[in-house]
């Protein structure tokens, strides 16, 4: 890497974790020697990050692939906090990282978010697993299939981890939850919303009442935006100071989480909420039928991954690198209020 400056290029930078990473970066107490690149569609944010975040913001596409090479070249670290499955894009950032190992004999750092849909069973909510996944033991995630949610792309940074021409990490997020806050959002650059818990409001909006995949029973664990963002911080700054003297590649997965809920509990909470503005019929959540699931997620299968598997995992490496998340599960069923009112907004 230069002496004087570490180039950064982050995709997913307007989105609801890259952007509360991009946040970070920004106020990083090292950003004066940071030159941070991303690709962003809309015109009109590549222009607010460029002209009053110093950010260079080049208008595009991940299936831009020319583009995701050529930016990932420059880069000494790469921030993947897109799509976790687009291999295409991926593969398109990989030639670029190797390309640029060739030219200057350093491996870059590519930081990517996978999720803890690695891990999911078929419980369609009907069962609690014992079974818990631990990050420092890559036996475990091995033992995986290679057509597990996430492999697709997992298992390539893994490869080319162990070919020696990148450091591969990749953080594993459970349900993320929390309003994303900041200069970013209040430019109205990045999503502030996470993905499940807004979906499992919408679904139950739409019906008039609270809803839950099969009776709720299985378990997630969660963690706070803030919380998360803070994670990949503190990874990045590991990664540029120790190298490959950290977890990395085959041992390079970080489970993100702070707490467990069941999906009922979760559910129900959103009901409550519901109920009280007069948006459920009752504060007692019922079971999503085939066709509601299908017809929101596209899938029946996607559906019961998303909200009625079970997840349950440990994030003993991301702690052991000094990681003090301070977000718990009672955070996340106070967060439940805000979300639903936003929601009713929409």
């Amino acid at each position: 890497m230069s002496s004087s400056k570490t180039t950064i290029f982050i995709i997913g930078a307007t989105g609801y974790i890259g952007g509360s990473v991009l946040e970070r970066l920004l106020k990083h107490p090292k950003a004066a020697t940071f030159e941070i690149t991303t690709l962003v569609r809309p015109a009109e944010k590549a222009k607010i990050l460029r002209e009053k975040f110093g950010v260079d913001a080049v208008v595009g596409s991940h299936a831009d692939t020319d583009k995701l090479t050529a930016l990932s070249e420059k880069a000494d670290v790469v921030f993947s906090c897109a799509d976790s499955d687009d291999l295409s894009a991926i593969n398109a950032i990989f030639q670029g990282n190797k390309a640029r190992f060739e030219k200057t004999g350093v491996k870059p750092i590519f930081i990517h978010t996978s999720g803890t849909g690695l891990i999911t069973d078929e419980a369609k909510g009907l069962y609690a697993t014992e079974k818990i996944w631990h990050d420092s033991r890559p036996e475990e995630i091995e033992a995986l299939p290679d057509n597990a949610f996430h492999r697709n792309v997992d298992l390539p940074i893994v490869n080319a981890d162990k070919k020696g021409w990148l450091l591969g990490f990749i953080v594993l997020p459970s349900t993320i939850y929390g309003l994303a806050s900041g200069q970013l959002v209040d430019a109205g650059v990045i999503n502030r919303r996470s993905a499940q818990i807004p979906l499992l409001i919408k679904l139950s909006i739409a019906r008039g009442q609270g809803g839950m995949v099969g009776q709720g029973k299985a378990i997630w664990n969660s963690v706070h935006i803030d919380d998360m963002a803070d994670f990949y911080l503190i990874l990045f700054n590991a990664a540029l100071e120790k190298r490959e003297n950290i977890p990395h590649g085959r041992e390079g997965f970080y489970y993100s989480e702070n707490g467990e809920h069941t999906w009922y509990d979760l559910c129900k909470t959103i009901a409550k909420e519901l109920h009280a503005k007069g948006a459920s019929k009752t504060d007692e959540p019922t079971t999503f039928t085939d066709e509601e699931l299908i017809k929101a997620i596209g899938s029946l299968a996607g559906a019961n991954l998303a909200l009625g598997s079970n997840a349950r995992a440990r994030g003993e490496q991301a702690r052991a690198l000094g990681w003090k998340p301070k977000y718990t599960t009672e955070d996340l069923f106070a967060s439940i209020k805000p979300e639903v009112e936003v929601a009713l907004k929409a």
